[in-house]
């Protein structure tokens, strides 16, 4: 199996052009600023910038919506239960009451965890990743982190595949998942496969990288260049953020 990397096309944008190492520092302000947030308002406008700017960067929509439901799933929960569980003025609706002030609060938390995620689907389909990791690399995020980075994005892919063999097989050979006894032990074995496999792959790996000379440093062929779009899209960003963050406030 190669351990190439194959990257899903990046659309051409004025996003994909603007340099990676602004972007990620925008990124990161404009999230930060974002989980900062508290009220709907201010929570619900850093969504539709989000949304604006995936709009912006051209990204296929099956793409963005799928990914984008994720994070809906993940906040969700925080949206269902606040309206149950805080105090204050709200409605009953027979023995449950539903309070004003948690429905707010959850509604501000789904569109803050959207919000956040339009700002993480930006940065990943607009950039190749391991672009964006050495421009972090650039921003003096240390080199071992970003190489157990690029290691775990890739080995997440190969385990995968592994897994998919082997549950291929499994099936081959007449084996269904069932809550059983037997069912419980096929499926601990081919688990226990599967971290055989990665460990061996792993070791053959790194002898494969020491003999082709590795030193422990990152290296990168990517070049990056700073123009003045650049620097006046981070302070835009930027600036939106904290204008986000000074309304919220106050």
């Amino acid at each position: 199996m190669t351990l190439a990397f194959r990257h899903r096309p990046v659309p051409d944008s004025p996003l994909s052009r603007w340099d990676s190492r602004w972007k990620l520092a925008a990124v990161l302000l404009a999230v930060g600023g974002i989980a900062a947030l508290d009220h709907l308002a201010p929570a619900a406008v850093a969504l539709a910038l989000g949304l604006s700017l995936l709009v912006v960067a051209r990204l296929p929509g099956a793409w963005v919506r799928s990914r984008l439901f994720l994070f809906a799933l993940a906040a969700l929960p925080f949206l269902l239960v606040l309206p149950f569980t805080l105090d204050g003025a709200g409605w009953d609706i027979g023995p449950v009451r539903i309070s004003e002030r948690g429905l707010i609060a959850g509604c501000a938390v789904f569109c803050r965890g959207l919000a956040v995620g339009c700002f993480a689907l930006l940065l990943v389909g607009t950039a190749p990743l391991h672009h964006t990791l050495a421009a972090a690399h650039k921003l003096k995020v240390p080199g071992l982190l970003v190489q157990l980075t690029l290691l775990a994005y890739r080995y997440a892919f190969l385990l995968a595949d592994e897994m998919r063999r082997l549950r291929v097989a499994m099936r081959t050979r007449g084996f269904r998942v069932r809550a059983t006894r037997h069912g419980y032990r096929a499926l601990g074995h081919a688990t226990g496969a599967l971290l055989v496999r990665g460990a061996e792959r792993a070791d053959n790996v790194a002898a494969a990288m020491r003999c082709r000379g590795f030193d422990g440093k990152f290296h990168t062929l990517a070049a990056f260049r700073t123009r003045p779009a650049d620097i006046i899209s981070f302070i835009a960003l930027a600036l939106a953020a904290a204008a986000l963050v000074l309304w919220d406030r106050s």
